[in-house]
C-alpha cells in the first residue's frame, strides 16, 4: 500500500489497542510523544469519593492539568503515525549501520551462534561489562524492529521484570499508596470496596549497564488495582492487581552514547572482534537517537506495552507491602 494507506492503518491499528488497555484509568502528563526516557512530576493526592462502592483514590500532578491515559497515548498514537517512515535525516549508510546494531541486539544470539565467538565475547564481559547481550530488553528492541506496531504483553515475565530493584521499588511505592487508601476508605466490616493507585515512573537513571530494563522501559504508568477489599477490626485483605503501562519509542534528541565507557577499556583484539560484526565508529556513537531515527525510516515502530501480575494480600493496618502476607495468584 502507499505511505498514506501505511499510515492511516497504522493509526487505526494502535488506536484499537490502546483503547482495549486504557479505557478508565487517570494519571498525570508525565512524558512528550516520542521519548523513552521522561521525567516524573512531584504529584499530591486526590480527595477519595463519597459515592456509596468503588472508590477512586488517585495521584494527580500539582502542576499540570489532569490528563486522562486515554489522552496521553492519543497524542503518542498520532505521532507515531505522523513521524513513521516520513524519512531520516540520516543517509542510508548510517541507517544500515544502526539497524545492524538493533539487529545484534535483538538476535544476539544467532550473531554469536553466527561468528562462533561466545567465548571472546564472555572474556569481553569479564574484562569490560561490555554486551550487546541485554535481556529482555533485546526482547522489546526486536519487537520494536519487527514493526508490527502490535500491543506487547509480558505479563508471563513480570517476575523477570521486577527482579530489578528500581521496577521492584515502583511496584511497592504504587501499592504501598494503595494499601494506605485502603485503610482509610475501608470501615470495619466492609467487604467488596475497589480502590486503585495511579502512579508515573520514569527511569531516567538507567545506562545500558542496566540494558536488561533500560532498553525495555522509559516513562510508564505503575496501577494497583485492589479489588474485593475486606476489612476487620485492623486486618484487611485484597486482591491485588498490578500493572505496568509503557508506550515504546526512543527520544530523538538524546544523543549521548551509549556504549562509550566500556568500548575505551577494549584492546585491539577485542576492538577487531566486534568490527567483524557491527561498524565501529556507529556503535561508538550509539545513542536513543539512532534508535529513533530508525522509525522515521520506517525500519522499527513504536509500540504500547505492558504486563500484569495479580496477588492476595492481607495486612494489619500500618503494614507495608513488604510486610504483608502477600500470595501470587498463578
Amino acid at each position: 500500500m502507499n505511505m498514506t494507506k501505511k499510515i492511516i492503518a497504522l493509526a487505526l491499528a494502535l488506536g484499537m489497542t490502546c483503547a482495549v488497555m486504557i479505557s478508565c484509568d487517570k494519571t498525570p502528563d508525565t512524558g512528550v510523544p516520542g521519548t523513552n526516557n521522561g521525567t516524573t512530576a512531584e504529584s499530591t493526592t486526590q480527595a477519595p469519593s463519597t459515592d456509596a462502592g468503588a472508590t477512586q483514590y488517585g495521584n494527580f500532578s500539582t502542576d499540570r492539568p489532569v490528563r486522562k491515559l486515554e489522552e496521553i497515548f492519543a497524542e503518542q498514537v498520532k505521532y507515531t503515525s505522523d513521524t513513521w517512515a516520513t524519512g531520516s535525516s540520516y543517509s542510508d549508510e548510517k541507517i544500515s549501520h544502526i539497524y545492524k546494531i538493533a539487529d545484534c541486539i535483538a538476535n544476539y544470539q544467532a550473531y554469536v551462534d553466527e561468528y562462533d565467538v561466545q567465548q571472546q565475547l564472555d572474556e569481553l564481559y569479564e574484562q569490560t561489562g561490555f554486551t550487546l547481550d541485554l535481556g529482555f530488553g533485546a526482547e522489546m528492541v526486536k519487537h520494536y524492529i519487527d514493526m508490527s506496531g502490535d500491543t506487547y504483553d509480558y505479563s508471563a515475565r513480570m517476575e523477570e521484570m521486577l527482579s530489578h530493584p528500581k521496577v521492584n521499588a515502583a511496584q511497592t511505592a504504587c501499592i504501598n499508596a494503595a494499601m494506605k487508601a485502603a485503610e482509610n476508605l475501608v470501615k470495619d466490616g466492609q467487604s467488596g470496596v475497589s480502590v486503585n493507585q495511579d502512579k508515573p515512573m520514569s527511569f531516567t537513571s538507567l545506562k545500558s549497564q542496566d540494558g536488561t530494563i533500560y532498553y525495555a522501559l522509559g516513562t510508564y504508568h505503575t496501577m494497583a488495582d485492589l479489588s474485593m477489599v475486606q476489612r476487620t477490626g485492623d486486618k484487611l485483605s485484597a486482591k491485588v492487581t498490578f500493572r505496568i503501562v509503557d508506550y515504546y519509542d526512543w527520544a530523538p534528541d538524546v544523543t549521548e552514547p551509549e556504549f562509550t565507557s566500556y568500548l575505551e577499556k577494549l584492546d585491539d583484539s577485542y576492538y577487531s572482534l566486534l568490527g567483524e560484526m557491527v561498524d565501529m565508529p556507529t556503535l561508538e556513537s550509539f545513542c536513543q537517537a539512532d534508535l529513533a531515527q530508525l522509525h522515521y525510516a520506517g525500519f522499527a515502530q513504536n509500540f504500547l506495552a505492558h504486563g500484569t501480575i495479580v496477588y492476595n494480600v492481607t495486612w494489619t493496618a500500618g503494614q507495608t507491602f513488604a510486610e504483608a502476607t502477600v500470595t501470587p495468584v498463578q
